[in-house]
């Protein structure tokens, strides 16, 4: 059990909660396919918990039947605290980091084989990034373990745009009912003088990207809701990937948005709730721009 890898211990822990959800609503587990879709990991991995967690007891597997039967308890779960060191965030890293790099462009394609060797991570690990990735749609499966990078269109920004307002405003809000707390302050604190740092060394806006997901992560966090979390990880890639396709003004786009941000967070430090809303909504309005200029060269 020890030896499993953070992927089939990651989706353990969310098969559990499914399965814990249904107990509480007397309803059905979903089929292998469906729970496929909604944990965003190929039917094998699904199937290999599954049988795992028939193994233990927990659920009883009759062909293509399942019976929950008993719920979920603590011990059941898996500790995930070695997660920033596993392979599937090694992949997640160097992925991203051919698209920042513009290594990896609208119509490129690349294989599972030569993404692994580079990235020193086995061909599954890869192939399970790849599924869960595609739900962004910004790649899409091809032939013999290929894909390819591919466009969306404007209505797709826009609706991306829509729905990460409608999740960072609430997560926002639940934020702002608790910003006393130490563990908040001081979060916000680093990321203020990480900020202000990068301000100083504009010759160091590489660390933007990874710095935005941090912020805005943490705003995410506000929400305490796990599936806000995994939704926050496909717009972060979407608006991180389309950012780096236009280069034009780069420079005047990172000051002004380090900028945004440092007016954001001191919002927050200081308890203003109305004043942060509005800090966040025009840091919004500028992302959008951003993205829909950056994917297809339009401006609104």
């Amino acid at each position: 059990m020890s030896k499993m890898s953070y992927l089939i211990r990651k989706t353990t822990n969310e098969c559990l909660d499914l399965i814990s959800d249904c107990y509480s609503q007397n309803k059905n587990l979903p089929n292998d396919s469906a729970i496929s879709k909604l944990l965003g990991v190929s039917r094998t991995t699904v199937r290999n918990v599954l049988q795992e967690l028939h193994t233990e007891g927990i659920i009883q597997i009759n062909k293509s039947s399942k019976r929950i039967l008993v719920e979920p308890k603590q011990q059941n779960y898996f500790d995930l605290s070695d997660a920033p060191s596993s392979k599937e965030v090694l992949i997640e890293k160097y992925f991203l980091s051919l698209i920042h790099s513009r290594k990896l462009l609208p119509g490129d394609k690349f294989s599972e084989l030569d993404l692994a060797k580079k990235s020193h991570c086995n061909t599954i690990t890869v192939r399970e990034f790849m599924i869960r990735f595609a739900h962004t749609g910004l790649i899409e499966k091809k032939p013999r373990a290929q894909w390819q990078m591919v466009k969306f269109d404007e209505a797709f920004a826009k609706e991306l745009s829509e729905f990460r307002r409608i999740l960072e405003i609430n997560a926002l809000k639940k934020l702002m009912e608790k910003t006393k707390q130490q563990n908040i302050q001081s979060k916000f604190t680093t990321l203020l003088e990480e900020h202000e740092n990068l301000q100083k060394n504009p010759d160091m806006f590489l660390m933007l990207p990874p710095l935005d997901r941090k912020l805005h992560l943490s705003i995410q966090d506000g929400a305490e809701n796990r599936f806000v979390r995994q939704f926050f990880n496909i717009v972060s890639f979407v608006c991180h990937y389309h950012y780096q396709w236009d280069k034009a003004d780069e420079q005047a786009r990172n000051l002004h948005a380090v900028d945004e941000h440092l007016d954001l967070i001191k919002k927050i430090l200081s308890g203003d709730g109305v004043g942060a809303l509005t800090s966040l909504n025009n840091h919004l309005d500028t992302g959008r721009i951003t993205l829909l200029r950056s994917a297809h060269g339009l401006s609104e």
